[in-house]
């Protein structure tokens, strides 16, 4: 048997990172012993265990320690390995992989956090400092961080607040939870977001516009509430189509009945909007007068549209080529304190993958599956919403009218 002495400290009893950490050791073919155990006395004070890990060989031990890593466990402290990249995009083989939590390398006995977080990238060190980068974007002899020892990450603890609106998402998520306290709670967060001087970024699909929440939507942003719009080709094509058409994939928005002819709508609208020149000269020349497109563009509010393999048109201002879409996506979202993902599974899991693990975020979709599969990829301190779009926005801009009203 091979062995390893390791430490894990902060709230690690309520956030369940310890029983995590035990379940691991096993479930990979080692054991523990609890070398030392000091239970945070306060609701603010941390805990702290010191646990010796053992192995049968040192490959598997090995794979526990890394395991253990991203629960935050730390074994002895040394200065993180580096090696350099092979060539531009080709790392080194034993090369650490970023998880969504904050992590910090140590470099010259000085533990450091990385910047630009976010999970599945390699660490690099650049000007002396470690960054997190995908792959594609790691030139040829810059130093890459190692998956051994001098990396620490801190997974997010249970908030210490009583009535918290954001604790962890789980796999529980389901339909039948009162969605007025939640709501309501999002709209009080939405608040202290904006007091914290973080932007509130909103990731919307095309059932917005279906459902009638783009009214609500648009709102607000005309209020303010909204810094960031990432969405595709669909949701902003429908939108368009419906401000100047009224209708929506052919349906009359005013009688909810089909339009005869009206499969055509959507492709006029991309024409008419590509001939302005894009979605700002629409708006600027008064073919666009309403809808959340021209709130966005009249507002000044940032928007990025990623496209996709099933695209109309497209519109001029979709970004066709998807790794140019993944950085401007990761550009918008700095400094993000609050994600509201409106119906769009197909952006909302890619602007989850983006997000380091403290933004918060809430996830409004019909299927289970989209808050599901966003927890599934370490989405943590969220609130997931099964319910129609339209109705959660309708309720959310009440909620946020009496929150600026108090």
């Amino acid at each position: 048997m091979v062995a390893e002495q390791v430490t894990l400290e902060g709230h690690i009893i309520d956030s369940d990172i310890l029983r995590k950490a035990f379940t691991r050791i096993v479930e990979q073919g080692g054991a523990f012993e609890v070398r030392e155990f000091r239970v945070g006395r306060t609701n603010e004070e941390p805990s702290f265990a010191r646990l010796s890990v053992s192995a049968p060989d040192p490959r598997t031990l090995d794979a526990i320690l890394e395991s253990l890593g991203y629960l935050g466990a730390t074994t002895v402290v040394a200065d993180a390995s580096f090696e350099p990249a092979e060539a531009d995009g080709i790392l080194p083989d034993e090369f650490y992989s970023t998880s969504n939590f904050a992590t910090f390398v140590r470099v010259g006995g000085e533990w450091k956090l990385a910047r630009g977080q976010r999970m599945d990238c390699a660490i690099v060190l650049r000007d002396g400092e470690p960054v997190c980068e995908k792959q594609r974007r790691v030139g040829r002899g810059e130093p890459v961080a190692l998956r051994r020892g001098g990396i620490r990450v801190r997974p997010p603890e249970r908030t210490r607040e009583a009535a918290a609106a954001f604790d962890f998402m789980s796999n529980d998520v389901s339909a039948e939870v009162n969605k007025g306290i939640a709501i309501a709670r999002t709209a009080a967060e939405m608040r202290s977001t904006r007091a914290a001087g973080e932007r509130i970024v909103a990731v919307a699909g095309p059932a917005v516009v279906h459902s009638g929440g783009d009214r609500a939507l648009a709102r607000l942003v005309r209020d303010g509430w909204i810094d960031v719009l990432l969405s595709g080709n669909a949701f902003a094509v429908h939108d368009l189509e419906k401000a100047i058409l009224s209708t929506s994939l052919g349906v009359c928005q005013n009688s909810g009945l089909a339009v005869e002819g009206g499969s055509r709508n959507h492709l006029w609208a991309i024409n008419a909007v590509n001939r302005a020149g894009g979605v700002r000269p629409a708006v600027q020349s008064g073919l666009v007068t309403r809808g959340v497109m021209c709130a966005i563009v009249r507002r000044d509010v940032p928007f990025v549209l990623a496209g996709s393999i099933r695209d109309d048109g497209p519109l001029l201002d979709v970004v066709t080529d998807v790794l140019e879409a993944q950085e401007r996506y990761a550009t918008a979202l700095e400094g993000a304190g609050l994600c509201l993902m409106l119906a769009s599974a197909l952006h909302a899991i890619a602007v989850g993958n983006l997000l380091p693990a403290h933004v918060r975020t809430v996830c409004v979709d019909m299927l289970e599956s989209v808050p599901v599969k966003l927890a599934n990829r370490g989405t943590k301190h969220a609130i997931g919403l099964v319910t129609d779009v339209g109705c959660f926005l309708e309720r959310l801009e009440t909620e946020l009218g009496s929150v600026q009203r108090a």
